[in-house]
């Protein structure tokens, strides 16, 4: 736990490699997870870099990867692990990630040794182009079987429509078809007869037709031969190119259109479709010219159905389905077996996609490492970073070993460089159970090296937060089981992780499966302390009232507007419920006041308590790092302002719950004798002030319980006075801790710059400069810069700095206290929204004494209450 409470000790060392070796060291360095390397090269650009070649390399293979992965998942296929798969103990652990990657590329190269990985790339170049040549060969291939296939099948489609136009033509049947242009009545063109069909040219005169009463048969056999055109549209063009037809021909043609029956592939496409054959019949070469234009810009495609005379012989007709018939077989037996090889390709590099990808983004990796080292002598490297402290044995028998391995023995070193320093990076040491809690905090912002890490505490105060917003038994089960769930399937989530690959939110839920588990158990702990289980009082102990009709607990009936009373003596054993509210509190007419007034104190408490903690964190990070300036003028004034005020406020509430108030109004009253407690005479008349025996002042002379709020307000808004007291000297004691507040302001905002001034000031004038001081604004940076190049910041900036800080602080402690008052309000609210479910659904059908009622009305309650307060009221304290 050392390792949490403050970053691991961090070291600034020198390392300088044999150029053949550097590759499989900083691999084994890598295994360590103990190194953070400096960039030596910061003045060249990505481009100008050592091993860019190599990273390029890395960027193509991921692409043939990419293309691989695309053409796996579209046949369905899960990615599938190797065997010898090592499964990673932890989502951050990345000494079992880099050997994992170790083991994949023993599986891959069982034979090779450390020299072999200069080849590494060369031979996934080699396997992978291979691979991605056969399948663009064969999609290729597919893409021309599918697009000639597509177009058989609507060429079929076209035969067997244009066989049906012509048939129905022949027999009179052609009110089974549609006809053309809708549109014609509002264009004046010809009304469609009874059978449906339509002239194509307009009565000149009313005495002639252009069409015998034999119709478009007669027409053809004796005066006219038309051509036509037969193609296949998108089922939704159809009123478009209708219209189109019309407007453009001027209503000079003749179409009929039949839907296809199933949805086919498009041709340019691939996708199903549904579609319709259209036969358009036109007299001219330009109306042919026409439709062809109108085709080309629907997308339709015409086909070369035969003449209709020559259509009208029904054996040829029949030869020719019948050989489309037989070329669609052989065509689908093609694709199918096309298919099949793909499929079989595709399935083996399943099995090898993780290996390729693993190492693939290992090689990456090395490579932008090794971008951050510097040739400064031929045949070596030289590079800078941060180590833990306890892997510097470690990583320096690495190094030694990959060098000896490969006959280079004395060829490298590891050193440390002399100070100064950069900055170190922070490094914290973290296992499953904590590793969620340092994401939620690094969220926030990460804590400067060997700074107290706020995870520790937040591991213990987040979930006890959540709970005092979520405390219900019931509620807190529910997460508790979830995260029992999480816990118990995180093996098996693990290796569906590794064969197919992690998904980012389910890992992240994954991950918190211990803070799950401990917000539930704080969830449950909360509910036993506001004795509230799915809404409902849990009566665990005798109840300490007693009413009539009660039988020693809450047991029995109770007439609405009974009193009740205690059931021992005030303070006594027996007046006090062992464990939590008392359960008579949630059938009182009060319940509402009493659970408002007792949760909105305790969020304020726990904030206070909260906010004081931080501010000594501050204190202790000040005193670890020597800095007396940060200590005396920043840490002392935020803590006295911090006491004064809000420290005092938790005070009054731990005040005001000690005390006795049967008590002190006994001693504001006025017995039957007209004495008051301290036998002075007093009547009926008399104010509280007059007969309140501790003269404490204000209004009630301390004798009456005050409103808390008011007497917070009042402090800064009227210092002095207090109407309702609770001790002798109350509004001169808050007058002081006033003024001791204000006087910590400016303290806190111009103390520090102040004793910079006159510390830069009392300096030689050879070691300074005039009316300025350097400041450290970044302590976040890594940078290897020399570190005695820092930035020059005027007085006033560093002013502007502190006043800002200023504000923040005073302003943040006020806002801070408002919003942990959202423990009070979420647990309200969640509390009265499950009473109102319970009261309007389940007691309803109770009382209704029907048990199919009661089922119907189980099954609504228990959905509304998963869904709105386990899963959304989750999410809102969350």
């Amino acid at each position: 736990m050392g390792s949490w409470w403050r970053s691991r000790d961090m070291k600034y060392v020198s390392l300088i490699l044999s150029e053949d070796a550097a590759h499989e060291c900083v691999h084994n360095l890598g295994e360590l997870s103990a190194l953070q390397f400096t960039d030596l090269n910061p003045e060249q650009t990505a481009f100008q870099r050592r091993y860019v070649n190599y990273v390029k390399r890395c960027d193509e293979l991921e692409r043939k990867l990419r293309f691989i992965l695309k053409e796996i998942e579209a046949f369905g296929l899960q990615i599938s692990s190797t065997s010898h798969t090592y499964e990673m103990e932890t989502t951050t652990s990345k000494t079992t990630a880099s050997r994992y990657v170790r083991e994949l590329k023993c599986l891959l190269y069982p034979t090779s040794d450390l020299r072999s990985s200069a080849l590494l790339l060369d031979t996934l170049e080699a396997e992978l182009e291979e691979y991605e040549t056969q399948l663009l060969e064969l999609n290729t291939y597919s893409n021309e079987l599918t697009h000639k296939y597509n177009e058989k099948v609507e060429f079929q489609e076209c035969l067997e429509k244009g066989r049906k136009f012509l048939a129905a033509e022949a027999d009179g049947a052609s009110s089974k078809l549609d006809t053309v242009n809708p549109l014609s009545s509002a264009y004046g063109a010809p009304a469609i007869s009874e059978d449906g069909m339509q002239p194509l040219l307009a009565d000149a005169s009313r005495g002639h037709s252009g069409l015998a009463s034999g119709g478009f048969k007669h027409v053809i056999e004796g005066e006219m031969k038309f051509s036509s055109t037969v193609g296949i549209l998108k089922a939704d063009e159809k009123s478009r190119f209708e219209r189109m037809l019309f407007r453009s021909t001027r209503g000079n043609c003749f179409a009929r259109f039949a839907e296809v029956e199933r949805p086919i592939a498009d041709a340019a496409t691939g996708r199903p479709e549904f579609k319709i054959v259209f036969i358009v019949f036109f007299k001219s070469e330009v109306i042919s010219a026409i439709i062809n234009k109108i085709c080309d810009a629907f997308g339709a495609r015409q086909y070369p159905v035969p003449d209709h005379l020559t259509l009208g012989n029904a054996s040829q007709l029949g030869l020719i389905v019948r050989e489309t018939t037989s070329e669609l077989a052989d065509a689908r037996e093609v694709l199918l077996k096309n298919r099949e090889l793909r499929l079989a390709l595709c399935s083996r590099l399943a099995r090898r996609y993780s290996e390729w990808k693993a190492v693939v983004l290992r090689e990456k990796a090395i490579y932008h490492v090794l971008n951050l080292f510097r040739a400064d002598v031929s045949g070596m490297l030289r590079g800078e970073g941060w180590i833990v402290a306890s892997a510097e044995v470690d990583a320096r028998t690495l190094i030694s070993q990959t060098h000896a391995a490969m006959d280079l023995a004395g060829a490298s070193m590891l050193s440390q460089v002399p100070l100064p320093w950069p900055v170190p990076p922070t490094s914290f040491d973290v296992n499953e159970f904590t590793y969620a809690f340092q994401e939620f905090v690094d969220t926030y912002g990460v804590p400067r090296y060997k700074e107290i890490n706020p995870a520790l505490f937040t591991a213990v105060t987040f979930p006890f937060l959540f709970g005092m917003m979520y405390g219900d038994i019931g509620h807190g089960a529910c997460i508790l089981l979830g995260g029992i769930y999480l816990l118990i399937t995180h093996p098996a989530y693990r290796r569906c992780v590794s064969s197919a690959g992690e998904n980012e939110m389910l890992g992240g839920v994954y991950a918190s499966r211990y803070m799950l588990i401990t917000m539930g158990l704080c969830a449950i702990y909360v509910g036993f302390v506001y004795n509230d289980c799915f809404s409902l009082a849990l009566a665990l102990f005798d109840s300490g009232y007693l009413w009539e009709g009660s039988k020693g607990s809450v047991a029995g009936s109770v007439d609405g507007g009974a009193e009740a009373n205690l059931s021992a003596p005030y303070g006594s054993t027996g007046s006090i419920y062992p464990f939590g509210v008392d359960p008579a509190w949630h059938i009182s007419s009060n319940e509402l006041l009493f659970f408002n007034s007792m949760k909105m104190k305790t969020a304020v408490i726990f904030g206070v308590v909260q906010m004081t903690g931080g501010i000594f964190l501050k204190g202790l990070n000040a005193l670890y790092f020597g800095d007396r300036a940060v200590f005396w003028l920043e840490f002392m004034p935020m803590i006295i302002f911090d006491f004064c005020l809000f420290v005092y406020m938790a005070v009054l509430i731990f005040t005001k719950w000690a005390i006795n108030w049967d008590r002190r109004q006994l001693m504001g009253s006025c017995g039957i004798d007209g004495l008051t407690f301290d036998q002075r005479p007093c009547s009926d008349g008399d104010s509280l002030k007059h007969k309140c025996a501790l003269n404490f002042g204000g209004e009630t002379g301390g004798c009456a319980p005050p409103n808390l709020i008011n007497q917070l307000i009042n402090i800064a808004l009227n210092p002095g006075v207090v109407d309702e007291p609770m001790y002798s000297g109350q509004g001169s004691a808050q007058s002081a801790l006033l003024a001791i507040a204000f006087l910590s302001v400016p303290v806190l905002l111009l103390g520090k710059p102040v004793y910079i001034y006159f510390q830069h000031a009392s300096q030689p004038a050879s070691a300074s400069q005039p009316i300025s001081t350097q400041i450290e604004m970044d302590q976040d940076s890594t940078s290897s810069e020399d570190p005695k190049s820092k930035e020059v910041h005027s007085f006033s900036e560093v002013l502007i700095h502190q006043c800002i800080e200023t504000i923040e602080f005073v302003l943040g402690m006020v806002s801070n206290t408002a919003s942990y008052l959202r423990l009070w309000a979420l647990s309200l609210a969640h509390t009265e929204l499950a009473q109102v479910f319970w009261e309007k659904i389940m007691r309803t059908a109770i009382n209704a004494n029907s048990i199919f009622f009661v089922f119907v009305a189980y099954s609504t309650f228990a959905v509304r209450y998963f869904g709105v307060l386990v899963l959304q009221c989750k999410l809102a304290c969350v």
